[in-house]
């Protein structure tokens, strides 16, 4: 059984990509393919970004709120096509009259924030989303997402508009009502010391959700090959929300401290729901698998031997008797970002990945990779921002080879060299971080400047500033 089984997962990605592709290929695509919308390239220039041998830096010609920068590189030749995407959008708010309104790109006032302004007691605000999306084997679900995400999100938050008004006017010390409690029970039900913040990470966890099944649901009529991490940034109301769902990350760097919005959402570091879902639902591993975590491999000499091992609520680790059971294979396997769910896919929240499955078998993987993001609230009004304070979101192209002080003292150095008002600061900032971690080509293979390998992976990179003028 594990020899056939260890055949099964040695083959299993080429072989399942070979089979979806047939699959797909039969399909109309949802969106064609292209690159990030902000960046207007046409044919002559779509091509040039394709170029694996040359990797060109790509950066935005037009202006992004805040005056934010950007740039990509595609990968070395690992995939097709560049299988990240990221996009931005911003909307005006108006409380007054319960309207989220897109600002266009055309738009005098995009890259500009408007600060909450009481008027009619009820405040008017912008809101400003950027999102970045990490496609793998394939760029379709990536590309949707892309294209989409950002219009579930709106529309919920649309449909919780009034709350979100209510909540602001009750919690205003001059609009609470005689006792002062400011949780009286009205069309919207008891709302108690429900949070505006909660209000918006709850729209958002469901549009996640939402999205998720979108693509689950067009899979049956459209093209829409592989998956994809996400990662959203949301600046609303003086606040900074960021969403995660897989190993895309966000870190933030105030006064030259790193504070990190966005946590890697490998196999391994999801172990505890991994392993509790395969526990409850044993008929998901189809007896090939196991949720114990072991030091070594065990092998039929360890039987009747004691071993130690790990279940899934186990901080520790304990010993047992080996038997039979012992010889499955680890449901995850390795360490970090080495981890893989059943020895293949390396991230455990996404989007996509619906029929990803072992190759000639029925045990299929979605059941562990889950949708929900992880949604991390900073505060910007109480930050003491700086002028060179930054939000960083990179894939994990860039992540993978910088550390987190690596990317903060190259941000830095480059800001530095440019006046405060000068808007290529931020893109200057980005374009260098994609440098770095790409490399230069040197004797066929591309080498950072310590003589460490580049990175192989597409790079996608925002530099975002947190005081907006």
């Amino acid at each position: 059984m594990l020899r056939r089984l260890k055949s099964h997962l040695d083959t299993t990605m080429d072989k399942f990509l070979s089979t979806e592709t047939k699959d797909e290929n039969s399909k109309p695509s949802k969106f064609e393919y292209s690159r990030p919308e902000f960046l207007h390239l046409n044919d002559e220039k779509l091509k040039v970004s394709q170029d694996f041998a040359n990797r060109p830096i790509v950066t935005p010609s037009d202006q992004l709120p805040f005056n934010a920068g950007y740039a990509e590189c595609i990968n070395g030749g690992k995939s097709n096509l560049n299988e990240d995407q990221s996009s931005f959008k911003q909307y005006f708010v108006d409380l007054e009259i319960c309207e989220l309104k897109e600002v266009s790109a055309e738009s005098a006032d995009i890259g500009k924030e408007t600060e909450m302004q009481a008027i009619g007691k009820v405040p008017k605000f912008t809101l400003t989303y950027f999102g970045m999306f990490d496609g793998h084997a394939g760029p379709d679900a990536a590309l949707m997402t892309s294209r989409l995400l950002h219009k579930h999100i709106m529309e919920r938050l649309q449909s919780r508009i009034e709350v979100i008004k209510y909540k602001l006017w009750s919690n205003d010390s001059e609009n609470k009502t005689e006792n002062g409690s400011g949780n009286e029970v009205d069309k919207f039900g008891p709302l108690g010391n429900i949070s505006v913040d909660s209000i918006i990470v709850g729209a958002v966890e469901e549009s996640f959700v939402a999205m998720d099944e979108q693509i689950k649901r067009e899979k049956s009529t459209f093209s829409i090959r592989g998956g994809c991490a996400v990662i959203v940034a949301i600046f609303a109301m003086g606040k900074l929300f960021v969403a995660n769902a897989g190993d895309c990350r966000a870190v933030v760097y105030n006064k030259g401290k790193a504070v990190r919005l966005s946590r890697d959402m490998t196999p391994y570091s999801e172990r505890q729901r991994i392993l509790a879902l395969g526990m409850a639902k044993p008929e998901l591993l189809h007896e090939e698998f196991t949720c114990y975590e072991y030091l070594k491999r065990v092998t039929r000499s360890d039987i009747g031997k004691p071993i130690l091992y790990r279940g899934p609520f186990m901080a520790g680790w304990g010993y047992k008797i080996a038997d039979q059971d012992d010889l499955k294979v680890p449901l995850i396997t390795s360490t970090g970002n080495k981890s893989r769910l059943m020895q293949t896919i390396g991230v455990a929240r996404g989007f996509g990945d619906h029929d990803l499955r072992l190759y000639d078998s029925n045990i299929f993987m979605k059941p562990f990779l889950s949708a929900y993001p992880e949604v991390c609230v900073f505060d910007l009004k109480t930050a003491d921002l700086q002028t060179n304070d930054v939000l960083v979101i990179g894939s994990d192209g860039l992540w993978d080879l910088m550390s987190i002080e690596e990317v903060y003292k190259s941000v830095n150095n480059v800001l530095q060299l440019y006046d405060t008002r000068n808007l290529k600061r931020y893109i200057s900032a980005a374009q260098e971080l994609v440098t770095i971690a790409r490399g230069t080509l040197n004797g066929g293979n591309w080498k950072r400047k310590n003589g460490e390998p580049g990175s192989f992976d597409d790079i996608s990179v925002f530099v975002i500033p947190l005081v907006h003028s």
